[in-house]
């Protein structure tokens, strides 16, 4: 068996164009989501905002760092920053003293202290050489500070230079060597070209150093924090992380694979990474309760419980020194707090989690949710799909909101989400352009059959289609071609173009019928019945129906014309086509007819049965159109012949018919003149039983118009019957036909 193929066009039209718009609104979607440019992974930061907002990192009930500030109180106590460093000197052995594990300064000394004695007395002139001298003598206040450094565990702050390599560079061989598991590490973190270190005297009394650099995201919120970077081929680590390898004595590993980081281990611990090294730092509400005014430490003057057994952070709140950065919980925080946040994210073990697979996992959701939406909003529609989406997105959304909570996993759901409402949006729109389109469709197919004045009145008004009807006076029209059988035969090898001919019949015909505003009731094979005056009042229904039949019969010549040279062209024998009118007036019930189940807009009554037999009696006497009476009566001006009086086959009464020979242009000729006048002549002189004049009269009618010759034949031929077998004195002059 041989599959039928399937044209480009048809699979169009099986695809549907919503669903060919929403694959082309998918595909994109799909790409920018694999590519995530800055805009994409900005909106996705947002959410994993609101994500901490509502669930913030728990606060441990004994908090293992604090953080010595340099606050409004310290700088109204002891001056502006910088301080002499005899301060920091004695902030370190205090602190010390008091049990700290370890201090790591978020600052950098990259100068020599300038209040330092020695230094003081080069920076004023005034002083005597003697004072100079003696102050010289004097040790420094770096010296001082380094003394301290070295009794205790002090890492110092080192920055980064993003683009510059021409900086002092200070430190940096006395970085503490990170080993490697697995790959090397460097080639997946951010280098830089140099580093700002502190000075000699101070970097050689330290235990350790780290970067303070933050990395911050385009909207300036400090997310992820990278625990190391790289300079001059050296892995540096942050200073978290390297006060936690002072403080546990136990070097700092890398591990990666070959698609990048996946995580430090220090003292037994893995801290998990993104392949660039990065963590996502989970915050806790900003709280002061672990803020140490500098200015008390120094002067003895605290709680030794906020210091023992801590890891403690040197840093400023203090609004003039400008050190503010800003978190998803809170715009404006001290820069100091972000290393507090890592570190005790570190300590507690509280990590934030984003897999490189859940990005992977984020594009097949957006991916089926899309299938299945492309695959049944044209299907069930738009309110069921509606409850899909909604319930996919309550999924999507409470699973999210779970796994955060539950996991610290960070997915992102809101994009796939908002594909999904567009690309719904999309196929619902198209469905309903479909939908519209479908019902224009259908218009137009009726406009073929009803008037267009009834689609527009039945679009209008649906409750019109019930079952019922009305009264009213109309005018019926029935067209049948003749000899059709005759005609059938010879398309007996050719049933395709025997369709074609029927269906280039039927539409110029109907053409003139709907021209005329009138209504096809209906298509009988070969048969057209129609009517006027209905479903819209028309008070010229009469006059239209003739000019309808008219216009039918010029149509109708040019039909032929045309058929007669397809013939010749196909070798086939020409036969023409000819119709006979049948047109009639009367009272009937038009309406919504049938059945419950099914019904059309039609009529009922005799006047519709009397058109129809007027129609075949066409043939009978000759003419292409006969009127009834009470059609005629209103088709003043138009050439009408009086044909007879007849009683069709099935009806008692018997009606005055009228041969429809043309308009009003006709009736002005002198050739229609004279037929009426010898036709009219005939009728007196028949029902008079007059034969003979009626016979010369019917003779010089056919001689005088050729065209009227089957009717000329047809009454002598009557009154050749009469003759022999007179009819009965009280005769009414009344045919009775015995055929349709």
């Amino acid at each position: 068996m041989q599959l039928k193929k399937i044209s480009p066009k048809n699979w169009l039209a099986l695809a549907g164009i919503g669903r060919i718009m929403a694959i082309a609104i998918l595909l994109p979607a799909l790409y920018l989501q694999v590519t995530d440019p800055p805009f994409l992974s900005n909106f996705r930061n947002r959410v994993f905002d609101y994500y901490q907002q509502w669930q913030p990192r728990e606060v441990p009930k004994q908090r293992p760092v604090a953080i010595l500030d340099i606050d409004e109180k310290s700088l109204l106590e002891l001056g502006q920053w910088p301080w002499p460093r005899n301060y920091l000197a004695a902030l370190v052995q205090n602190a010390s003293k008091l049990g700290a594990v370890v201090i790591g300064f978020d600052m950098v000394f990259a100068e020599e202290d300038r209040l330092s004695p020695n230094k003081i007395g080069n920076s004023v002139p005034t002083l005597t050489q003697s004072t100079k001298t003696e102050l010289a003598s004097l040790p420094s206040f770096d010296t001082k500070f380094a003394h301290h450094m070295k009794q205790s565990r002090v890492v110092l702050g080192i920055s980064v230079s993003p683009t510059r390599s021409d900086v002092n560079n200070l430190g940096l061989s006395k970085v503490a060597t990170i080993a490697s598991l697995g790959k090397d590490a460097r080639p997946f973190l951010k280098n830089f070209s140099g580093l700002i270190g502190n000075i000699s005297e101070l970097d050689n009394a330290a235990s350790g150093r780290g970067m303070i650099s933050l990395d911050q995201d385009f909207d300036g919120i400090v997310r992820r924090v990278p625990l190391a970077n790289v300079v001059n081929n050296k892995i540096v680590p942050t200073l978290a992380l390297d006060m936690l390898r002072v403080a546990t004595g136990r070097n700092v590993i890398t591990q990666a694979n070959d698609e990048g980081l996946i995580g430090f281990r220090v003292a037994g611990s893995f801290v998990p990474t993104d392949r660039d090294g990065r963590i996502w730092i989970k915050y806790s509400p900003f709280d002061t309760s672990h803020y140490i005014s500098a200015v008390d430490v120094i002067r003895g003057d605290v709680d030794p419980d906020k210091i023992k057994g801590k890891l403690l952070f040197v840093g400023t709140s203090a609004t003039g020194l400008k050190d503010l950065r800003s978190s998803p919980l809170q715009s404006s925080l001290p820069g100091v707090e972000m290393h507090f946040q890592l570190l005790e994210n570190i300590l507690t073990q509280s990590y934030l989690f984003r897999p490189d697979y859940l990005a992977v996992f984020e594009w097949s959701g957006t991916l089926f949710t899309a299938f299945i939406l492309i695959l049944l909003v044209p299907f069930v529609g738009a309110r069921t799909t509606m409850g899909l989406l909604v319930l996919i997105s309550s999924i999507a959304v409470s699973s999210s909101l779970y796994l955060f909570s539950e996991f610290s996993l960070l997915i992102d759901v809101t994009f796939t989400l908002f594909i999904s409402l567009i690309l719904y949006i999309t196929l619902v729109y198209f469905n309903y352009l479909q939908t519209e389109n479908e019902r224009t469709r259908i218009r137009n197919a009726f406009s073929h059959y009803l008037s267009p004045e009834l689609v527009k009145r039945l679009s209008a008004s649906p409750d019109s289609l019930v079952l019922g009807g009305e009264e009213r006076n109309m005018t019926f029209l029935f067209c049948d071609v003749r000899d059709f059988t005759g005609i059938s035969e010879t398309f007996r090898d050719n049933p395709q173009g025997l369709t074609r001919l029927i269906n280039s019949f039927l539409t110029p015909m109907t053409d003139e019928i709907l021209r005329k505003n009138g209504t096809i009731d209906k298509y009988m094979g070969d048969s057209i019945m129609a009517f006027w005056n209905a479903p819209l009042f028309n008070k010229f229904h009469e006059e239209e129906a003739a000019k309808s039949a008219l216009g039918m019969m010029t149509r109708l010549s040019i039909l032929n014309d045309e058929i007669k040279q397809e013939s010749e062209q196909e070798g086939r024998d020409y036969r023409a086509l000819k119709i006979g009118i049948g047109l009639n007036t009367g009272t009937c019930i038009v309406g919504n007819l049938g059945s419950e189940q099914r019904f059309d807009y039609s009529v009922l009554g005799d006047p519709v049965n009397l058109a129809s037999r007027l129609e075949g009696q066409t043939k009978t006497y000759g003419v292409d159109i006969i009127v009834g009476e009470d059609t005629a009566k209103n088709l003043i001006g138009y050439a009408l012949l009086e044909l007879d009086l007849i009683a069709v086959k099935g009806r008692t009464a018997a009606v005055k018919i009228y041969a429809l020979i043309g308009d009003a242009e006709i009736r002005r000729t002198e050739g229609f003149q004279k037929n009426r006048s010898i036709m009219e002549n005939f009728h007196e002189n028949y029902r008079s039983k007059n034969w003979s004049v009626a016979s010369k009269l019917a003779e010089q009618l056919k001689i005088g118009d050729p065209s009227l010759t089957i009717l000329s034949d047809l009454y002598l031929s009557r009154i050749d019957d009469f003759q022999q077998n007179p009819p009965p004195d009280d005769w009414d002059g009344i045919f009775r036909a015995t055929s349709k």
